[in-house]
Parts: C-alpha cells; sequence; structure tokens
C-alpha cells in the first residue's frame, strides 16, 4: 500500500491549458480539496475559473501555511491553481501533505512575464513525481507558444490579468517588456 502522497506539476505558459487539465483531474477525483492564492481574483475570487469560463469551487488562502491548516481528515486529492503566487514554504507544506498520504496536483507559470524562473516551481519541479509541460498557440505567428507576454502597462503594481493584458508567444515573437520588473514580480521570482 501506498502511503506517499504524489505530486503532479501543470506548469507552462498562459493560456496553455494548465488550469483546464486541472479541472479535468478534479472532476474525475473523489475527496478533493481546491486552493487558490487571494492575490488571483480574476473572474471569481472563491473559484478557480478557466480562461474559457470552466470553474469550480476554490478556499482562497494568503499563504502556504493556511492550506495545510484547511486540509480536512480524510481528503485524498488536494488540486492548488496558481503556485506562483505563492512563497517557497509552498514546497514545505506540499511535502507534508504527501507524508500524509495525500495527492497533489499543482499548476504554475514556469517563468514570469520578464522571462525569469520562479524559485517555488522549480523546487517543485524537483519533487514532483510527474510534470507536464503544457504549451499555446502563439498569438502572433500560430506557432508553440511557451511564453507570457505582458501586453498592457502596469498600473499600481497590479500583475494579475487575463487576455487583456497578456497573450502567449513562441520564443521568436516574445519580448520582456519594456519596464523593469515590479517589485511583487521581482519578490515572488526571488521566492521571498
Amino acid at each position: 500500500m501506498r502511503t506517499r502522497g504524489l505530486l503532479t506539476l501543470l506548469t507552462g505558459c498562459m493560456f496553455s491549458g494548465k488550469t483546464t487539465e486541472l479541472l479535468r483531474r478534479v472532476a474525475a477525483a473523489g475527496s478533493v480539496q481546491v486552493f487558490k492564492h487571494a492575490m488571483d481574483d480574476r473572474y471569481r475570487r472563491d473559484a478557480v475559473v478557466t480562461h474559457t469560463g470552466e470553474l469550480t469551487d476554490a478556499e482562497v488562502v494568503r499563504g502556504a501555511d493556511e492550506i495545510a491548516a484547511k486540509v480536512h481528515a480524510g481528503t485524498r486529492l488536494v488540486a492548488i491553481d496558481e503556485a506562483h503566487f505563492f512563497e517557497i514554504e509552498l514546497c514545505t507544506v506540499i511535502d507534508t501533505l504527501r507524508s500524509r498520504g495525500v495527492d497533489l496536483i499543482v499548476t504554475a507559470l514556469d517563468r514570469g512575464s520578464w522571462g525569469q524562473r520562479f524559485p517555488v516551481v522549480d523546487r517543485l519541479l524537483e519533487s514532483a513525481d510527474e510534470c507536464v509541460q503544457k504549451f499555446a498557440v502563439c498569438a502572433r505567428c500560430g506557432g508553440r507558444a511557451e511564453w507570457t507576454q505582458r501586453l498592457t502597462p502596469i498600473i499600481e503594481g497590479r500583475l494579475v490579468g487575463g487576455p487583456e493584458a497578456y497573450e502567449p508567444r513562441c520564443a521568436r515573437c516574445w519580448h520582456a517588456p519594456r519596464e523593469a520588473a515590479p517589485n511583487e514580480e521581482c519578490r515572488i521570482a526571488n521566492g521571498e
């Protein structure tokens, strides 16, 4: 009998179908709890929502430590959307849940719109049992997209957005935004 939970990590650029895949896997599961970071208030605050409107209810947390405290006894699967919004402590919380026999499905951007890697995602990649790299279609040339292009200026440090602010791009069509990466993306990217 397996005693350690499995970690599945779904990564890729925006619009690559990470959340759609998460919802597909959650729908097929039994006892599941879904979590999202409070920073992600797109579409609906109390649900994980795809860019096409598919959704499932979610528990909103401000930090990784809240996840461990909210997982009920008997929960067999925990789903976490947008792991790149969390601090590096998310890795410890996930490891604790796995040691209790809980399986996890986690989505995350693998890099930000300035091209930087997210340390929390890199750490999860190292420990995941299954890594699924998702790709989108480049909004410019139609090629395989693996980069996220920021389209709009950043107002008051706000980085969260949808198709009004971002689009998928291939490496040839992507370019770093002209403005410097704001403090919040730098803080998250540096694992602070």
